[in-house]
């Protein structure tokens, strides 16, 4: 467990390492969707040191929901530069649209859906860990699995009922596994964004998109 949580606070310095890369791919200038990328970075560098910090202080349950926010990092920026167009559709996002609203270039709207369907293409695990972390941010059947988890039956079989705040009821599996989902996930995230850096010029030279945006710097 502590070796995977060690590789997530390494991630962090990792996350750095690609927003320079992608900042110095920019030259000074960062539009819609280098901005975006960068944001994306940054959330998942506090999302990484809070799911650290509750992994560590039995809070299981509440990290599990940030397995969830992680994930939307990766499914909304991939469905950004999916799009055909990331740095107008990044540029929508950025006054406040939301993706759902935006079609993808076969005329989709960019879902949750729609995301989870582009992305197991290519990651088929995707959906299931998006349906098992959703039901962290919603009360759910989880949630209430947790309770009895927690709540142990005396030898007469009564089922004794507890509520907390800590996960000593859990095995160490179900933690690590949590633990390494996290830090797949992570990884991914910084993956997506070095994979913009590296093809951002192929949506426009730098002059074809100042001519349509402002950059943000």
């Amino acid at each position: 467990m502590e070796s995977a949580l060690s590789a997530l606070e390494a991630l962090i310095e990792r996350h750095a390492e690609v927003g320079k890369g992608l900042y110095d791919r920019c030259e000074g200038s960062l539009y819609p969707a280098d901005t975006v990328a960068l944001a994306v970075l940054d959330r998942s560098m506090s999302l990484i040191r809070g799911f650290v910090l509750l992994a560590r202080n039995g809070g299981y349950i509440p990290a599990a929901g940030l397995l969830r926010m992680q994930l939307d990092n990766v499914l909304r920026f991939y469905g950004i530069k999916l799009s055909g167009d990331p740095h107008g559709v990044a540029n929508k996002v950025i006054q406040g649209v939301a993706l759902r609203k935006i079609a993808d270039t076969s005329g989709k709207k960019m879902t949750d859906a729609r995301l989870k369907e582009l992305l197991a293409i290519t990651n088929p695990w995707v959906n299931h860990v998006y349906a098992l972390s959703s039901g962290y941010i919603h009360l759910s059947e989880q949630h209430v699995m947790h309770l009895l988890q927690r709540s142990a039956r005396d030898e007469d079989g009564v089922r004794q009922l507890a509520i907390g705040d800590e996960d000593e009821y859990l095995s160490e599996e179900q933690r690590l596994d949590l633990a390494n989902t996290f830090l797949v996930i992570s990884k991914g995230v910084s993956e997506l964004v070095k994979s913009w850096s590296s093809d951002r010029e192929s949506y426009g030279t730098k002059a074809e998109v100042a001519a349509r945006f402002k950059s943000a710097v």
